[in-house]
């Protein structure tokens, strides 16, 4: 860590207002200074009084160094992928991409201690959704049934899986890949949702643009490219979780055009029923008519918002960050202080126990705890 006699870096003030989804006149207003100063601050062409440095420190909730602090490691970020733009205000998703810059910081942290699985899929350039689902499957060893955690799968070959870093329900899964050190690190952050069946296909989208990224320029895109490029990656969720082979073989039933016999293979698939009749159909399986008949049952019936059995299948939860950071602390018994030091970055415990999901305090215990059961390690 630095001292103060650092020179002020801009960039760091308006990573902090960014994550606090706050404007320069916000910050202005705040700690009493005129727009353009915090403008002028940003941009290193003048330097905060003390006065205003405390009030900077205190509003935005970073520690006072972390405003003096020049970036050592080099992470760059590549594309944010949102679910929905609509749904999310641009405040919003700045605020998304700065905490994940953050995560990175902790992951390089951790790593120095606990090595984290290479990701090993190579980007692709073709559209072929079956050829990519394919891919995976064989890559990763999956064999040709259900996946019935693609989260821990993920975890398991390199993602970076973190949950929403507030309950807001307007936040969808998003995700961006990163290179930490020339390291190709991606990362997926879960939306707010309390679906497993859901949150199963949301990962699997996910999963898509981490795979595809670089093929698509986001700033150049029109509404309409975005939604077709989510549809894209909705047909690659779909081909993933719900393999061709055995589910054709389950469309040999003469109930393929009722919508309660998809209902019965959700817990087979780990998928919504919806899920199921629109891969049917992609497949050639079910008619356009016979389509449209299925998914007029679903609406009737009610289903649109929860179907049947949704409560049956809690949400996953993340683990490999969380749980390597406990277990650096709790099996080599070093403190929370000297894990923060570790960190190439100046941030406070709390934001840190935070954005890894740990209970308030954890990482301020004086005394490390006792060691976790080998049942619950990684």
């Amino acid at each position: 860590m630095v001292g103060l006699e650092s020179s002020f870096n801009g960039e760091r003030l308006k990573a902090a207002r960014l994550y606090n989804m706050m404007t320069m006149g916000d910050v202005a207003e705040a700690i009493g200074v005129s727009t353009q100063a915090i403008s002028q601050f940003e941009n290193n062409k003048a330097e905060p009084k003390t006065e205003n440095i405390f009030g900077l420190a205190n509003l935005l909730g970073f520690p006072r160094s972390f405003f003096y602090e020049e970036d050592t490691k080099c992470i760059i970020c590549g594309n944010t992928y949102f679910r929905s733009l609509a749904s999310t205000t641009q405040k919003c998703r700045k605020s998304q991409i700065e905490k994940v810059k953050l995560l990175g910081y902790i992951y390089e942290g951790i790593e120095k201690y606990i090595r984290f699985p290479n990701f090993c899929l190579e980007s692709q350039n073709s559209l072929d959704i079956e050829s990519l689902a394919g891919y995976v499957r064989e890559k990763w060893g999956l064999g040709d049934g259900p996946i019935l955690n693609i989260i821990d799968v993920m975890e398991r070959n390199g993602i970076i899986i973190a949950s929403t870093f507030e309950e807001n329900e307007s936040i969808d899964a998003y995700s961006q890949v990163e290179v930490i050190d020339k390291k190709i690190v991606p990362v997926v952050v879960l939306g707010y949702e309390k679906n497993g069946f859901r949150q199963q296909f949301n990962a699997a989208h996910e999963l898509g643009h981490i795979l595809t990224d670089g093929m698509f320029e986001l700033e150049d895109m029109s509404k309409l490219e975005y939604r077709d490029m989510e549809n894209t990656m909705n047909r690659f969720a779909g081909a993933l979780l719900i393999p061709k082979n055995m589910f054709l073989k389950d469309l040999y039933s003469k109930n393929k055009t009722d919508f309660n016999f998809y209902i019965k293979l959700k817990k087979k698939y780990r998928v919504s029923a919806a899920a199921l009749v629109v891969r049917a159909h992609q497949l050639g399986a079910i008619t356009t008519n016979q389509y449209q008949y299925v998914m007029k049952q679903r609406s009737y019936g009610g289903y649109v918002k929860e179907e049947p059995l949704d409560r049956d299948l809690p949400t996953f939860r993340p683990r490999y960050l969380k749980q390597a950071l406990k277990m650096i602390i709790e099996d080599n018994s070093i403190s929370g202080d000297k894990f923060m030091d570790s960190i190439n970055i100046s941030l406070h415990k709390s934001m840190v126990e935070k954005i890894l999901g740990l209970e308030d305090g954890y990482l301020g215990r004086l005394e490390a705890p006792a060691p976790i059961s080998l049942l619950n390690r990684i």
